[in-house]
């Protein structure tokens, strides 16, 4: 599994708040938030569904990684995406970091990427209430 993603009937704005407030939970802060769609069409010029990218990070993790490999930092920040497809359904999407980080060939890091993937299969699974279909 690359990813864990939920499909959630709410609105696009409260999804993007109810994944903020669920990663909050998990000790994590969104460091930078990327509008696709506002980017596209001011890049190229062309209309694209809502589709945003949270950069979300655990400082302590993130201590931790780089501690561990300096290069640790190539795969920062974990990215969650939140879009609305064509349909008008919301999906959530998050990175899994243990796939982030399996090429950093430590058992420390190895155990540093599943609690940082525990944490993100929370976040997830926390937006369960507003469930529509789930893939894993």
């Amino acid at each position: 599994m690359n990813n864990f993603s939920i499909f959630v009937d709410t609105s696009f704005e409260e999804a993007i708040d109810q994944v903020t407030e669920a990663l909050k939970q998990e000790g994590m802060g969104v460091l930078n938030e990327i509008d696709v769609q506002a980017t596209l069409k001011k890049k190229i010029d062309v209309n694209f569904r809502r589709y945003k990218i949270l950069g979300a990070c655990h400082a302590l993790i993130a201590y931790e990684m780089l501690q561990t490999d300096d290069k640790a930092g190539l795969f920062y920040p974990c990215n969650v995406v939140v879009q609305e497809h064509e349909d008008g359904r919301i999906e959530v999407s998050a990175v899994d970091p243990l796939m982030m980080f399996l090429t950093i060939h430590s058992p420390k890091a190895k155990e540093i990427a599943l609690n940082a993937s525990e944490k993100m299969q929370r976040v997830i699974e926390s937006l369960k209430s507003l469930q529509l279909i789930s893939h894993s």
